[in-house]
């Protein structure tokens, strides 16, 4: 009778050794898979970082090149409307002599024009949205200032007086405002704010993601 007590017990430990071998080597694959899984969602998250951040930089450099090179060629555009503005003033001031020079021509006015309207595309391809719209208002201000750049350049053609010279007041009577180089210098100077405003926005924009703020 004892040996079997001896047997039956020795039958129970085995199992229950056995039990706990299966329960562990289990518990140990279940560690392993849940390991696993874990690296690989943060091999996964990682990658998907990299690949983030890797995307981010690309938008980051073409919105830098597509800003810089919008706010170059209007600050050419800029400076070059101030020379031909000067030009005619120059014109006025030494009206009836040789030395007068010669007045833009309006195949330099249109020249002039068109030096931006690329490099506006490419801000309005580069994104985002609000950066887009302030180099809109920046292109209004510069054609503000060249159609007051002709008007001013056909008003001393059609005048037979200088319009600019100090000790020469004069009133011309027409159906439109009067453009002269005062008017003109107002214009560059809203053009130039325009510009600065543009720059602004587009550094406090330079890294939206899909038209959230950074």
């Amino acid at each position: 009778m004892p040996n079997s007590y001896l047997a039956a017990d020795g039958t129970t430990t085995a199992w229950i050794a056995a039990a706990a071998a299966v329960a562990g080597a289990l518990l140990g694959a279940l560690g392993s898979f849940f390991a696993a899984r874990l690296s690989s969602r943060g091999a996964v998250g990682a990658a998907a970082r990299t690949g983030a951040d890797a995307y981010g930089k690309a938008v980051r450099e073409t919105r830098m090149e597509a800003f810089h090179g919008f706010a170059t060629s209007v600050r050419a555009m800029i400076s070059g409307a101030q020379d031909m503005s000067n030009a005619v003033r120059s014109y006025n001031v030494n009206f009836g002599s040789d030395e007068r020079g010669a007045l833009p021509s309006q195949v330099e006015l249109l020249a002039l024009a068109e030096t931006i309207g690329d490099a506006a595309v490419r801000v309005r391809i580069a994104g985002p949205k609000i950066v887009a719209d302030a180099a809109d208002g920046v292109l209004a201000k510069c054609t503000d200032v060249m159609s007051d750049l002709a008007e001013y350049v056909s008003l001393t053609q059609s005048s037979f007086m200088p319009v600019d010279h100090p000790d020469m007041p004069i009133t011309i009577i027409m159906d439109r405002p009067i453009v002269r180089h005062a008017e003109v210098q107002v214009r560059l100077g809203t053009a130039t704010n325009a510009l600065v405003a543009f720059l602004d926005v587009a550094r406090d924009h330079l890294d939206d993601w899909n038209g959230q703020a950074a």
